[in-house]
């Protein structure tokens, strides 16, 4: 006799979330992205520590952000089979081992390594992204998931902050062992604080992961904002993994303390994400998402005088961060809305895509870095956001066309 194939879960109508606990998965997603974003800062500290070359160099902060796109497509399914509570403590956990390895690795290919391991576990703040969609009204939804995604870029922004002054004042590795000893309170903070996780279907892990293919095939928005948000990702990254090599090599000759330094002057646009999402929520996500692109390619024409002027570096990171932000959690919200009970495996989709661009953008910059110098960076921003623009614009023409 054949089984009969599996059928979606009907869980229980999740509570709405108080605008506390919001806040609160919002402060958790902040403090463990930092395990990713803290190595950019503190790049010109491992490559003088370790005695190796610009390109080599920038593969820690590559295999991080593979590591994380990884644990994306690996893990983020898992929260529509299981309990999301008891995955991110268990990420919160291995990522304690992974940050204490790589604290003491004794190269730079067990440190890629334990960096790789450790951007796979740190994927935590996208389980909590689908948290607070699912646990949020229709109305408020792009507002919630503005609020955590926020919390994320404070932390990605104010990590890179803290990691600089560590880094300056003991060392490389003292990063990675505060951020180890960080996972403890964080541990303790998500298991008194997360509700329980309700599966959304009884589908194999295997069939889990098969279906994700067809869920970006057969649904075009899924597929633009993966497109679109991990081009902008790539800009994200290209600037800010080099600027502390424009900073040291420079006109201003200023070292990694600056460098995170300039995670502060980000986190001015941090809150844009929750913005964006008040906004696609009144004027719609696709909308936001037009207005992201053109501010990011914008940000970069300022970028294009960073190489000697301050106040254009300045002005350029917030515009930056600002039209980043907003079109992370507006092509997010316009993905989550095509499947209510897929918010898992979309957001796995949504959030791999982006950050494989944003590891693809960072090798790529490093090496447009050692050649050209701060002018390919630029030219490599401004060409990305036209992409982005066109897509977004062939998109909207089939909408149109479809109408």
């Amino acid at each position: 006799m054949q089984s009969l194939p599996a059928t979606p879960v009907s869980p229980p109508t999740p509570a709405v979330a108080s605008r506390a606990k919001i806040v609160m998965m919002a402060i958790i997603a902040g403090a463990v992205i930092t395990n990713v974003y803290c190595i950019q800062p503190i790049l010109p500290l491992i490559k003088a520590g370790l005695g190796v070359d610009l390109t080599t160099v920038d593969l820690v902060a590559a295999a991080a952000l593979l590591g994380f796109s990884t644990g994306l497509v690996l893990l983020l399914p898992h929260g529509d089979r299981f309990d999301r509570r008891k995955l991110v403590l268990g990420q919160i956990a291995f990522a304690f081992v992974f940050a204490t390895a790589a604290a003491f690795a004794p190269g730079i290919w067990a440190l890629i390594g334990a960096s790789f391991g450790l951007g796979i576990v740190s994927c935590v703040p996208q389980q909590l992204v689908p948290f607070a969609a699912v646990m949020s009204q229709p109305s408020e939804r792009g507002r919630n998931v503005g609020t955590v995604v926020s919390g994320i870029m404070v932390g990605i922004l104010v990590g890179r902050t803290v990691a600089g002054v560590v880094g300056a004042a003991y060392g490389w590795r003292a990063v990675y062992g505060l951020e180890a000893a960080f996972m403890v309170p964080v541990f303790v903070a998500a298991a008194a604080l997360l509700p329980k996780g309700e599966p959304t279907t009884n589908l194999s892990y295997g069939r889990l992961l098969a279906s994700l293919w067809p869920l970006a095939r057969d649904n075009r928005p899924i597929r633009e904002s993966m497109i679109i948000q991990a081009l902008l990702w790539a800009c994200f990254n290209a600037f800010w993994v080099n600027l502390a090599a424009l900073l040291a090599t420079g006109p201003w000759h200023l070292g990694s303390v600056w460098a995170g330094a300039f995670g502060i002057i980000g986190a001015a646009g941090s809150f844009a994400a929750s913005a964006g999402g008040r906004a696609s929520d009144r004027f719609g996500a696709r909308a936001v998402v037009g207005a992201s692109i053109g501010i990011v390619t914008l940000a970069y024409l300022l970028l294009s005088h960073a190489n000697s002027s301050l106040t254009f570096l300045v002005i350029g990171v917030i515009v930056l961060d600002i039209g980043v932000q907003a079109g992370l959690v507006s092509n997010q919200t316009r993905a989550f809305a095509v499947d209510p009970k897929a918010q898992g495996r979309i957001n796995s989709l949504y959030m791999t895509a982006t950050f494989f661009g944003g590891a693809v953008g960072t090798v790529v910059s490093g090496w447009l870095m050692s050649r050209f110098g701060w002018s390919g960076i630029v030219a490599f921003g401004i060409a990305l956001g036209v992409v982005a623009g066109l897509i977004h614009w062939i998109g909207a023409a089939r909408r149109t066309a479809v109408q």
